[in-house]
This record gives structure tokens, sequence and C-alpha cells, in this order.
């Protein structure tokens, strides 16, 4: 266990303010020790590439929220609709039920992903044919933003013929998933908003299913009470969107300055942007952290030197973010490669929790590269206006990034 003088030098509130450019914190804490016990906020912070897959492979550290106040009497009075709508995601759910909707999930994912790259190549030419006229455009508002609605929205079965309902939805959805991951400053209406556009839309597919993963859920439906099949929609709805338009917002400008050579690329090697996206990945990282807590004593000291005793109940913050950038496991660690080999980054987890979503989620940044490539000889950032980074320390990236482009 590190000393009280370095543990108030990096803790999780420096890394945390620190968030958008984290880097060199996560190398001088994971230097020092990659199971990092910070005093000042009674936390285990994890950043080793090693030591972040151990624990999030080891069934000894749960995902459950409430793992913490395990201890405590269990309440009364029935949960409010907000507390369903983040407690009783299956983000947070371990053994059966967590089991159970994986398996439902990832069934549904695998046909979907065989059928839908039509539909994604024709919602991204649409958007760049917009795009293509004009000699600016915002990156975030203009192109990931609504793509990534638009196919998640197709995914789930939701009514495309009206974007406008769909940002609105977007909207109220990334509230839901800023609680999700532990920012509150936001407006907590918003979630009995987008309760309500699912409680009816499940009504309409109950009435009348089609062949999306909301009509799939609602056949097999696992859930005990209609809040969590709504709560846990909602989730589709949020994590479906948010991977995908982080990734786009704010893996791009990684690749501005060598615009022109990834488009020769992509013209010899049509599978050229399977690399690109998976070193944007890691490179991004859509989630920065995970949160677990220890379901027994754990002593890691025989795996990883020092004292590093977790104790039942303890809170363990594991950082994918730091991992996909530890120097241990990525060589140049700090710099984008698209020819790295191997690459095998966390940014969609690991173990039980891997990401169902996770194919799906690569072949719409690949579609997606492929047709900014293709209809842009070059794109360059635009120094004014500035970009706009959304305060989320999670999952927070731009929120507005505004590119001059040359068709």
């Amino acid at each position: 266990m590190s000393d009280e003088k370095n543990s108030q030098t990096i803790d999780l509130s420096t890394l945390i303010q620190a968030y958008t450019d984290p880097y060199e914190r996560y190398h001088t804490l994971c230097k020092q020790d990659s199971i990092y016990y910070d005093t000042r906020n009674q936390c285990w912070l994890v950043t080793g590439y090693d030591a972040v897959t151990y624990l999030l492979g080891d069934a000894r550290f749960s995902a459950e929220l409430n793992q913490a106040q395990s201890t405590a009497p269990r309440r009364r009075a029935a949960p409010s609709f907000l507390e369903t709508a983040v407690y009783q995601q299956i983000l947070f759910k371990e053994g059966k039920i967590h089991q159970e909707c994986r398996a439902i999930l990832l069934r549904k994912l695998k046909q979907i992903q065989k059928e839908i790259p039509a539909q994604i190549q024709a919602i991204t030419a649409h958007l760049l044919e917009a795009l293509q006229k004009q000699k600016t455009f915002d990156l975030v508002t203009d192109f990931s933003h609504p793509f990534s609605v638009l196919v998640i929205a197709h995914v789930l079965g939701l009514p495309l013929d009206n974007l406008a309902e769909l940002l609105q939805l977007a909207h109220w959805s990334d509230t839901h998933g800023h609680i999700t991951s532990g920012y509150v400053r936001v407006d907590l209406r918003d979630v009995d908003k987008l309760g309500n556009y699912f409680r009816q839309l499940l009504a309409v597919k109950r009435a009348t299913p089609g062949d999306d993963l909301i009509s799939e859920l609602l056949a097999v439906n696992p859930f005990e009470q209609e809040n969590e099949l709504i709560a846990n929609c909602m989730m589709l709805f949020s994590a479906g969107r948010m991977t995908t338009m982080k990734l786009l917002a704010n893996g791009i400008p990684l690749l501005l300055q060598a615009w022109e050579t990834y488009r020769e690329q992509l013209a010899h090697d049509p599978a050229y942007t399977e690399r690109l996206t998976e070193e944007l990945l890691r490179m991004v990282t859509p989630t920065r952290y995970a949160t677990r807590h220890a379901l027994a004593d754990v002593n890691l000291a025989a795996k990883f030197p020092g004292n590093h005793l977790i104790l039942r109940g303890a809170k363990v913050i594991l950082f994918l973010e730091a991992a996909n950038h530890d120097p241990n496991q990525f060589a140049n660690s700090e710099d984008f490669d698209a020819t790295r080999r191997p690459n095998r980054h966390l940014a969609f987890g690991f173990g039980s929790h891997y990401c169902p979503g996770a194919q799906l989620a690569r072949l719409e940044i690949q579609i997606a590269l492929q047709g900014l490539l293709g209809a842009f000889t070059q794109l360059y950032a635009s120094p004014d206006p500035q970009p706009v980074w959304n305060p989320n320390p999670n999952l927070g990236g731009y929120d507005k990034y505004c590119l001059h482009s040359v068709a």
C-alpha cells in the first residue's frame, strides 16, 4: 500500500479532473503501483493492463452497484423508477439473470449484424451527402451523433421517420447514461421521460412485434418487473449510441494529419478500416473506467507483488483507458499505429461483462470510416470555434468539433 504523501499526489480526484489528458498521470501511477490504494477516497485504483484484465476476470469482484451496501437493511418501500433505471441494468447484474440476458443479446445481435450492413451504409451515405455540400461541419452534431442514433434505433426497432424525435430521445438517454456512469449533474426528469417513451413502445411491440432487438427481449423476457425491462431497453439505447458516437467524435481527429495516407491504404485494402477501428478503440476507449466491489478478502500479493490485500466490500476502479495505454503491453503506447499487432485492447471490457455489442459496434465504425475516407479527400480541424468537451469524466468526449472539408 502506498504512503500517505504519494496518495495525495495522484488519487481518484486528480485522475478524474484530468479526464481530457490523463496519460501522464496514468503512467506515473502505474509505475508506482498498478494496483494502488487511494487513502483519500478509500478505493483501489487499477491502471496496469495485466492487473485490469486479471480483476475483470476474477469472479470475486462484482459489478453490482449495491455490493458496498450489502450489509445495510433492506428498504421496505418500492424503489423509485430512477433507482430501477440505474440499478436494474444488466451492466450491474451477476449470475443467472446476467447470463440469460447476455445470451439473448448475443444471439439476436449476431443475426442483426449479418443483415444490417446495407442499412448502416445507407445511413452513412445520407449523412455524408449533406456534409459534402458544406465547407465546414461539426463532426459530432452533424455526423457521429445522428449516425449513432439512427443505427441503434434501427437495431432496437424504433420508428425511423422522425429524426428530431430520435435526437430528443438521445438527449434524455444521455442523462440516463451520465447517471449510470456516476455523473449526476443532469436533469433527472429526463429519465422518467425516456422511461415513458419505452413503456409506450413496449405496448406497441407487444401488439405488433418486429424482427428487432426489443421484440426479441419481449418474446423471451427474463425480467420479473416491467420497469426492469424498460430500464434495460434504455440501457441498450444509451450504450449502443455512446460507444460509437464517442469513438468517431474523438477518433476522427486522430486521423487528420495522415488522412491522405489512410485514404490510399483503404484504396489498396478495403479491410484497412478494421485496423483503423481497433487502434481507434485502443486510443479513445469510450468508457474510461469500470467499478467493481470485492465479495471477499482477496490477497493479490502472489500475482502482483506488494501490499495488495483487498478487503471484502472494498471499491475497485479499473481504468480501461489506462490499461489501453500501458507501455508494458503496447509499445509506443501514445502513438497511433494502425499496423499494431497484436492489439488486445480493453475498449469493450474483458471477462463475463465483455460488451455483447462489440462486433456490431466495430461494424458501425468500419462502415462510417469507409464513408468518411471515401467522401473527403482531406479534412482539417477548424481553430474557430474551439472544440467543446463533454464534462462527464467517464464517458465524456467531444461535444463539438468543427472540421473544414475538401470533397
